[in-house]
């Protein structure tokens, strides 16, 4: 008898969207329940924004955006990766800081020893008063905020309250730390400074300036194959509305296709995740409360958008004009990604401010995040435990419903949310040993 001759009498259960939070969820479930996974766009969300780069006569793929990810803080994730046999390797992330004229404010450069990173200052800026006046600002920062994760009022202050009481450095934050978070967050300084205040102290001191980034040695097309071994994939599948039926949950496509499950995980963003659930008004306006923030991604090989020549520089380039809402940063993917090292320099720009020769881009994607206020994170508790209720058939999963930063993290931390409530045994945690 097939490994799958059992699979119709397991309950039936649908996963909309094919992002991290969907795709994990899908991998967690499939062994309790027939899953079918709903996609929008032609291919698996993940990877559907990814393109192919020719030079060198090499082709390769490239991740839009990135996906980066540290130790100590995505433990769920790495643990998903070692479990379905993704290579890690380390990503060199670090930066150049320039004004709107193009003056270097900081440069920093990376080198390892065993785990350990460390950064040293590079070009004739190290002697710059600015710059040491950073750093020092910098050493202050992070050994007040280590002690400081210890305080039960951080859940009450927002990351702004906390950057004034704590007497944060001036130029730290607004040359550094702003523009590092609202790339990671991928938002305004001013949603950066609306995080709960806890939320961004646990990433800050999780030992990412210390360990540094990594990144899926062959990128998100080698991982999504991995996680849709024993799901039905249904592409070019956009959700109209998610209903009751009896005991089942009605899923109907846009086409006007319809479906019955036993259990549905909706893994979308919140706002569209809204949109399908006109019958749930409960949920519809606690979801309404999540609030999201809208960017865009260039990939390009223009090098006139840098300080300086492409050859003494850190791979990532901060442009930080004086009054901007948000930072303008430039990845050299050739330098930050090892798959890369071998081609034609080629840059990721988020957030692009200034004009990209357009016979110089070979893409531009449109994407939103959500971020997380304190508003935000009462809703989100209040869809959690509506989630807890007896009975319940529909699931919330996404990076936004984690008591995280919405990044990769949080969105693997959902699934593995709703697949323990669904009674699915998570391998990595049956693999771990016991606690002494």
């Amino acid at each position: 008898m097939g490994p799958h001759a059992n699979q119709r009498h397991r309950p039936s259960l649908a996963v909309i969207g094919t992002g991290i939070a969907g795709l994990s969820a899908a991998y967690l479930l499939k062994d309790k329940f027939q899953v079918t996974l709903f996609e929008s766009q032609a291919r698996a969300g993940m990877g559907a924004q990814n393109v192919d780069y020719v030079s060198n006569g090499i082709t390769r793929r490239i991740d839009i955006p990135l996906r980066i990810f540290c130790h100590g803080y995505y433990d769920n994730l790495l643990a998903l990766y070692k479990h379905i046999g993704v290579e890690i390797l380390t990503s060199d992330h670090s930066g150049i800081f320039s004004d709107e004229t193009g003056r270097v404010i900081l440069h920093y450069g990376n080198f390892r020893k065993g785990t350990a990173r460390f950064s040293y200052p590079k070009g004739s800026n190290w002697l710059s008063p600015t710059a040491w006046t950073i750093g020092l600002q910098s050493k202050r920062f992070f050994v007040r905020a280590k002690r400081d994760m210890g305080r039960i009022d951080l859940t009450e202050l927002s990351f702004g309250e906390y950057l004034q009481q704590s007497g944060a450095g001036r130029e730290f934050v607004g040359t550094v730390l702003l523009p590092m978070m609202s790339v990671t967050c991928t938002c305004d300084y001013q949603a950066v400074r609306d995080y709960p205040a806890d939320l961004m102290l646990e990433y800050l001191t999780c030992g990412v300036h210390e360990l540094g980034i990594m990144s899926a040695a062959k990128g998100v097309d080698d991982i999504v194959p991995r996680m849709l071994v024993d799901v039905a994939l249904r592409t070019n599948s956009p959700i109209a509305l998610i209903e009751p039926e009896g005991e089942q949950l009605r899923v109907v496509t846009k086409a006007g296709a319809a479906r019955h499950f036993d259990q549905v995980v909706i893994a979308s963003q919140a706002h569209q995740a809204a949109a399908m659930l006109p019958g749930f008004d409960d949920r519809r306006a606690l979801l309404g409360r999540i609030p999201f923030e809208r960017s865009s991604m260039s990939v390009h090989t223009d090098q006139e958008i840098l300080p300086a020549p492409v050859k003494g520089l850190s791979p990532v380039s901060y442009h930080i004009p004086r009054d901007a809402s948000r930072a303008e940063v430039s990845v050299d993917l050739t330098k930050a990604i090892a798959r890369l090292s071998g081609q034609e320099t080629i840059f990721q720009t988020w957030n692009p401010m200034r004009r990209i020769a357009p016979n110089r881009e070979l893409a531009r994607v449109d994407f939103t995040r959500p971020t997380v206020t304190r508003d935000s994170r009462k809703a989100v508790i209040a869809l959690r435990e509506s989630q807890s209720r007896p009975g319940n058939r529909l699931w919330l999963c996404g990076s936004y419903m984690a008591e995280k930063i919405p990044l990769l993290e949080a969105a693997v931390d959902s699934s593995v949310t709703v697949a323990e409530h669904l009674g699915a045994a998570i391998p990595w945690k049956a693999d771990a040993p016991a606690a002494a």
